[in-house]
């Protein structure tokens, strides 16, 4: 019994092996074990719309750890678009970043944030999800700036960041 608890418990922890340079340069999907697409969005530095997912900023994420829980984000992630395989999208993961633990209530948000007052539609950011009552986000467990055609992030000072509150009344 304590042996099977063991590679059990062991089985758990591998999808915490994958590191950020395991990510950088490979083509998903498929995933690497233990790990899932948890949302995204998609970029482009052209204004033709045939383009408009050549780039994607998104978050992989393990599976919950329980029935009735939700998946843990590990990583943000940007890809640029490297083919299809059928309708599906697959991306090269240009950059990966961990995703900020310990923090409930944080989600994603890409392309509706400013940097000190500006809009910058290139923001990514980690942004607490609270409060109805205000237009501004500025509780932000990080952000970056998506550099294209590089694909890599640009990580900037979370204090000078804030997003756009889409559950806000007033919008």
């Amino acid at each position: 019994m304590g042996v099977a608890m063991l590679a059990w418990s062991m089985s758990m922890l591998a999808p915490l092996a994958v590191a950020t340079t395991d990510l950088v340069g490979r083509v998903v999907p498929p995933y690497p074990d233990g790990l899932g697409e948890l949302g995204g969005s998609c970029v482009s530095d052209s204004t033709d719309p045939a383009r408009v997912c050549d780039y994607s900023v998104g978050v992989l994420a393990s599976p919950a750890g329980d029935a009735g829980g939700e998946p843990v984000p590990r990583f943000v992630v940007a890809g640029q678009l490297a083919g299809r395989d059928g309708a599906r999208a697959q991306w090269r993961i240009t950059d990966a970043l961990p995703y900020p633990t310990g923090r409930p209530g944080y989600y994603l948000q890409f392309g509706t944030c400013r940097v000190d007052g500006r809009d910058d539609a290139r923001v990514a950011a980690i942004v607490r999800q609270h409060d109805m009552a205000t237009e501004w986000l500025k509780d932000v467990a990080w952000a970056g700036r998506l550099k294209l055609p590089a694909g890599r992030f640009d990580v900037l000072e979370a204090r000078a960041v804030d997003c756009i509150n889409e559950a806000y009344d007033g919008l």
